[in-house]
This record gives C-alpha cells, sequence and structure tokens, in this order.
C-alpha cells in the first residue's frame, strides 16, 4: 500500500547549508516584518512563498498566524493543515481540519486532509468515517484510493475492493491503485482476481520498481510462488528479489488478515 500525503503508505511496524541558513534568515526578517504590519494578507503572502521554497514547517507557523488575524477563514485552516501534514506536524494538522470543518461543515478538502491526518495516525475507524464523507462529496480518485487503504488497514478487504475500483475507474491508467485494489484482492482471497489486475500493472509500458515489487508479493499472496519465479523484474535486482520473496512468504504465512494488512506497502498516488 503512490501533495497532501506521502506517496508511498507502509504499514505501521512502514540542502545545501548554506541554503538553508539564507532561507531561515528570510524566514526571520519577513516573520517580523509580518508580525510588525499585522496584515492577513501580508501572513499569507510570506506562508506560500516558504511553501514554494520547500519549507512547510516554517509556512505553517505563518498560517497559524494568519488564522488569529482579520479576515481568517476556511481556507486559512486548509493551507495550515496542508502544511503541518508536509512539515510532518500530523496531530496539528488534523486540529486545523477539524478547525477548517467547524467552520464548513462538509467541506470535501477538509474532510479529506482530517481523513488523512487520522489515518497518519493510526486513527483508522476515525479515517475511514472521514474519506468516506470526503469520497461522497467530492467524488475525487484520491478520496477514494485513501478510503480504500483506510479500510485494508481496518481488515476490511471487500469495502477496500469497492473503494480503489471506484477510484480506478475515475484514473484508469493509475497503476499504483491498480496494486492496491490486487492487493485487497489477495487479501480477500480472491486469488485469480489478484492475478488479473496486477497482470494489467506488469504489462503497462509506465510500471516501476514498486510496481514490479507488489507483481511479487500479491503473486505469492495469491498463493501462485512457483509462478514468482517466471516474472519479468528487471528494474529489481537480484539480490533484493530474494529479500522480497522472503518478505512475501513472511506475510503470507501470517494467519490473521487484519495483521497481514498492516504489514503491507500501501501506496498513494498523490
Amino acid at each position: 500500500m503512490p501533495n497532501a500525503f506521502p506517496r508511498t503508505l507502509f504499514s505501521p511496524r512502514t540542502l545545501v547549508l548554506i541554503g538553508s541558513l539564507v532561507l531561515a534568515s528570510c524566514a526571520t526578517q519577513h516573520a517580523t516584518d509580518a508580525s510588525a504590519d499585522g496584515s492577513y494578507e501580508r501572513f499569507m503572502r510570506l506562508a506560500g512563498d516558504l511553501d514554494k521554497r520547500g519549507d512547510p514547517g516554517t509556512a505553517a507557523a505563518m498560517y497559524q498566524r494568519a488564522t488569529q488575524q482579520p479576515g481568517a477563514g476556511v481556507d486559512t485552516w486548509l493551507k495550515l493543515g496542508q502544511a503541518r501534514l508536509e512539515s510532518g506536524d500530523t496531530r496539528g494538522a488534523e486540529l486545523a481540519f477539524q478547525q477548517a470543518l467547524e467552520l464548513k461543515q462538509g467541506n470535501a478538502d477538509a474532510l479529506l486532509g482530517l481523513g488523512t491526518s487520522q489515518l497518519r495516525l493510526g486513527k483508522y475507524d476515525r479515517a475511514a468515517t472521514a474519506l468516506s464523507q470526503a469520497a461522497s462529496v467530492s467524488n475525487a480518485p484520491v478520496a477514494w484510493n485513501r478510503l480504500g487503504i483506510a479500510q485494508i488497514l481496518r481488515g476490511q478487504a471487500s469495502a477496500a475492493q469497492t473503494a480503489f475500483s471506484t477510484s480506478l475507474s475515475l484514473t484508469p491508467n493509475d497503476l499504483d491503485t491498480r496494486c492496491n485494489l490486487a492487493l485487497a484482492y489477495a487479501l480477500g482471497g480472491q486469488s485469480q482476481q489478484a492475478l488479473d489486475t496486477v497482470q494489467v500493472v506488469a504489462q503497462s509500458p509506465l510500471a516501476k520498481p514498486r510496481h514490479q515489487r507488489n507483481e511479487l508479493l500479491i503473486t505469492v499472496l495469491a498463493g501462485h510462488e512457483q509462478q514468482a519465479a517466471t516474472l519479468q523484474l528487471d528494474d529489481i535486482p537480484v539480490p533484493e528479489r530474494q529479500n522480497l520473496l522472503v518478505e512475501a512468504r513472511r506475510i503470507k504465512a501470517i494467519a490473521d488478515p487484519l495483521a497481514q494488512a498492516r504489514e503491507l506497502g500501501l501506496v498513494d498516488p498523490h
């Protein structure tokens, strides 16, 4: 089980120094200027600039100040939540998205951000609730894919299949979501559907090493380990293939489907 969410969602177990100093100095100077100005627009401009420079942590601090200014609204809290997610402050992101929902109930972006935060925090039931609402409101592929991930991590293979299938119907060429769907089939005991689904991935000219790794894992989970030897895994070195095979066997040997699911690597394409 690849923006607001890290490209790879592994199960829960899974700059140049001078440039940094100059950026920090500029951020400090701008923050001082913004504080003196007390302007919502100035804080937002500064935060946006920091975001573009790849400094979401400092940007989050500026967005936080902007939320305290006249003129702050739902979008301010959404930007704060996003910056906190990108800087690794997942609990802070959750709180920001909750505040956005208090200001505008049913906001699709706030629901998606909240569910994403809760997914990272391991609050799978709550994440599934928020992401289900986000998917229903927006019908966005990313919302359906993250809902599928939440359902997999809750041990709900059938519900995950439905969510991944919906996401895939909206973005048919998304190989990451197709791999996630194949994993959901494998976990649900539908071996042939798992193999058929991942075969499309293997034949795609867009397949990357992570897709080949998933192909090997799914083949073993589906009970066809002998077939794994015939897979075209050109992008994976032979020693790594052996390690992947050992790992796949270990996961397949886990009796509890929920524990199995939490050992898998799931991909969020956004």
